[in-house]
């Protein structure tokens, strides 16, 4: 059977196709039914016995609240159906950046009746063209973004053969071309270049992000201190000395952002939503109740603060990966974090020594943020180098963190701890490429195959003689938080039975009664 490549010849196949992951047939049932019904479910959520057609509502109310609304959210919800299937077949995802021309095309006039380069035969031309963008295409001095993101696209897929043959060594032969606004285009596009050279069709660096990180969360396995944290067991002054630390580090990694800008993070540079470092002191100071000469970074936190110096000033692209690991953690599973904190430490709910997991400003809400930080990091498209060097240096950001909690296991007298040296952090810059065990992606920090699921320790519990304790302290995450973010995982859980098996015995002594 030939792949397909439009929603109807994909709607076809899925008949015959067969898909064994459970998490890919809720996606491409949900997606199904939102692009039939124009919306989510109409009816009452299925009971907690009714588990497969509870899923199934869940997820299609979650297709409706990613797509609804959208501009174009039928047409994204077709493209990434399409691609489930072409994926369950054995093919590739549809070019990305082709779907979304169309889009953009349709909307802009100036593409109305086909491109307007297809005809340009010489450079002149081409200058002249675009020379005269009309005043349609920009507004309060930005280039509408249907306009930039078909030129974006254009460059990228190399769709336009007569602008091809123009390109030399020097780039493209437009970008220093002034607009009828007196800016250069390559200004109005807000890119810092056209050189095709350094464009990519590789896959979405979200995506790239992601998978590429696995390893370094594995890794992460091997760290107590955030097991401990998630248990409660921390102390104010180990507490304080965290938050004294990372202080350190969020002071220079955003005077970094803020040395560069938007010119290297684009959309990703909002400070006013993300900035850290004064909400940091001020939980070191309520922590320590003191206005004192605030302490010097540890061993560790130089280290980490030297790395984000060096990259600002050698390969500032990779302030991304730094940004993206802390800020996105600080999002995910950094508010699972904030509530152990304050229940460990009983700090005040009106928020003191707290403040650094509050976003006052992102007032969608964390996880409609994430979803859109996640589209910017994919707007950003950096070459198949870049791209290598941003997923290294995150892996690196990964490590550099696990040896801030490192340092307060040894400082808290952990059995065996060290901190492991600054040079293997490093190495994972280029070492994450290679082949090893992958992990899986949990908010509280844990990972294998499957983190929800028993622990390593557990699955290796019949070759080595070890006790229930020792088992339960591997990296897993606590019930019943696992029910509530990882349902399926849930289900599974013998603790959930035995809240199930309480309550139905409830049930049937009351009705006895």
């Amino acid at each position: 059977m030939d792949l397909p490549i439009s929603f109807e010849a994909a709607a076809a196949a899925a008949k015959t196709v067969k898909i064994g992951d459970n998490n890919v047939k809720l996606q491409i049932y949900g997606l199904f039914k939102f692009i039939n019904a124009s919306g989510g479910p109409t009816g009452s959520r299925p009971g907690p016995f009714d588990v497969q057609n509870r899923y199934k509502y869940d997820e299609w109310t979650k297709v409706a609240a990613e797509f609804e609304g959208k501009k174009d959210g039928k047409d994204e919800a077709k493209t990434r159906y399409v691609n489930l299937i072409r994926v369950s077949m054995g093919g590739t995802s549809l070019q990305h950046s082709s779907q979304k021309l169309a889009l953009a095309t349709k909307n802009c006039p100036a593409f109305a009746a086909g491109c307007p380069f297809s005809s340009t035969l010489s450079t002149t031309e081409l200058q002249n063209l675009m020379s005269s963008i009309p005043a349609s295409h920009v507004g309060g001095g930005y280039v509408s973004e249907s306009f930039k993101e078909i030129m974006g696209i254009l460059h990228e897929t190399k769709q336009v053969n007569p602008l091809i043959e123009l390109i030399g060594k020097d780039g493209c032969p437009v970008k220093d071309v002034k607009t009828s606004s007196g800016k250069t285009f390559a200004e109005e596009m807000d890119l810092r270049t056209f050189d095709i050279s350094t464009m990519s069709n590789g896959p979405m660096l979200s995506e790239s992000l992601k998978e590429g990180t696995k390893k370094s969360h594995k890794e992460a396995e091997n760290v107590s201190f955030v097991r401990h944290f998630l248990k409660g067991k921390i102390t104010r002054e180990n507490y304080a000395i965290l938050t004294g630390n990372l202080y350190h580090v969020y002071t220079t990694m955003e005077a970094c952002q803020d040395a560069h800008g938007a010119k290297v993070l684009g959309e990703m540079y909002i400070p006013e939503k993300l900035n850290r470092a004064d909400r940091l002191l001020d939980d070191w100071r309520y922590l320590t109740q003191t206005e004192g000469k605030f302490p010097d970074p540890s061993p560790a936190t130089r280290d980490y603060v030297e790395r984000l110096k060096d990259i600002s000033e050698n390969d500032p692209k990779c302030l991304i990966a730094h940004a993206y690991t802390r800020y996105m953690g600080d999002l995910s599973g950094g508010q699972i974090l904030a509530r152990c904190a304050r229940k460990a430490l009983n700090l005040p709910e009106t928020g003191e020594g707290g403040r650094f997991y509050e976003f006052p400003e992102i007032k969608e809400g964390g996880k409609k943020f994430k979803n859109t930080y996640r589209d910017m990091l994919d707007r950003v498209r950096p070459s198949g180098d870049e791209r290598d060097r941003i997923v290294g240096e995150a892996n690196v950001a990964f490590v550099l963190n696990m040896r801030l909690f490192e340092e307060l296991d040894v400082l808290s007298g952990v059995q065996n701890a060290s901190v492991r040296p600054f040079a293997d952090a490093l190495k994972w810059s280029t070492t994450w490429k290679e082949p090893g065990a992958e992990g899986g992606e949990c908010p509280f920090g844990f990972t294998g195959p499957n983190p929800h699921g028993p622990s390593k320790l557990s699955e290796d519990k019949e070759e080595k003689k070890i006790d229930k304790t020792t088992a339960e302290d591997g990296a897993r995450c606590p019930w019943p938080f696992i029910f509530f973010h990882d349902p399926k995982q849930g289900v599974k859980d013998w603790q959930t039975w035995l809240c199930v098996g309480l309550v139905a015995s409830y049930a049937f002594k009351q009705l006895k009664n």
